[in-house]
């Protein structure tokens, strides 16, 4: 980062928030109603105050408040030089799980550093859901993986959303296609270790995960083709098992 425009008395925070609009230095603009509400409510800053925001074209900017009325005033003070995104973009493939597992796996999933988060039906799904509460779960979603990228300082918010079935699902776009299955006679499953040292910089990667009851034998059947991984020697939690591996990959890349 250059060096600070900031004196004494002022405030700088840890705090990011993102925005659609593109930023310039030394252009003031307003921010959204809902960061409005958290700067004035939560984080109670006033004039000279920074923070960081992240714009539409993923640029981060120190900047600071410049006014703090009925609307929040922002001036872009400097650009922010980081790299806070894994090398690999990691597309979660993941049925609904029960209560709030979902929740706490897309969290705890951002926080790692997951591009994308595509949810499938499983045929052992226990979560079932009509059109009318699925837009209302995206949108609870869509606030959760927002915070949580505010909180790990991200460049980038996840996009989440339905998929077809995994028997229907179109993979030919991405570099590799991890199946998170132990493997089976005909479809014998590599170590995640052995599988990572062949991935690259840049590569697009789907990887799957199953519900809390397994895949089915159709489902299984339907990713043969796919690289069959094992996730350790220890039989992992729906919900945990995301984080194993997206771990497992910041390890090997960061």
């Amino acid at each position: 980062m250059a060096g600070s425009a900031f004196w004494p008395g002022k405030r700088e925070t840890m705090q990011r928030y993102f925005t659609d609009e593109k930023l310039s230095i030394g252009e003031i603009f307003t921010a959204s109603a809902d960061d409005t509400h958290h700067m004035k409510n939560v984080m109670r800053f006033r004039p000279g105050d920074a923070f960081h925001m992240v714009d539409g074209s993923r640029h981060t900017f120190l900047c600071e408040i410049t006014s703090a009325g009925e609307t929040v005033e922002c001036r872009p003070l400097e650009l922010v030089e980081e790299s806070p995104e894994l090398p690999v973009d990691i597309i979660v493939y993941c049925p609904l799980l029960k209560g709030e597992k979902f929740d706490w796996m897309i969290q705890k999933a951002t926080e790692l550093g997951a591009h994308t988060f595509s949810i499938y039906n499983a045929d052992r799904s226990i979560v079932k859901l009509d059109e009318k509460k699925r837009r209302k779960r995206i949108e609870r979603y869509m606030k959760i993986i927002r915070e949580a990228s505010e909180q790990s300082r991200r460049q980038h918010i996840p996009e989440i959303g339905f998929v077809p079935a995994v028997k229907e699902l179109s993979l030919d776009a991405f570099d590799h296609v991890l199946f998170a299955y132990e493997g089976n006679a005909s479809n014998p499953a590599a170590s995640l270790h052995e599988t990572l040292q062949a991935l690259s910089a840049g590569d697009r990667i789907a990887f799957i995960f199953g519900p809390e009851g397994g895949f089915s034998e159709a489902e299984t059947e339907a990713l043969s083709g796919q690289n069959s991984i094992r996730l350790g020697p220890r039989i992992l939690r729906a919900e945990t098992a995301p984080l194993y591996a997206l771990s497992a990959i910041s390890a090997t890349f960061e």
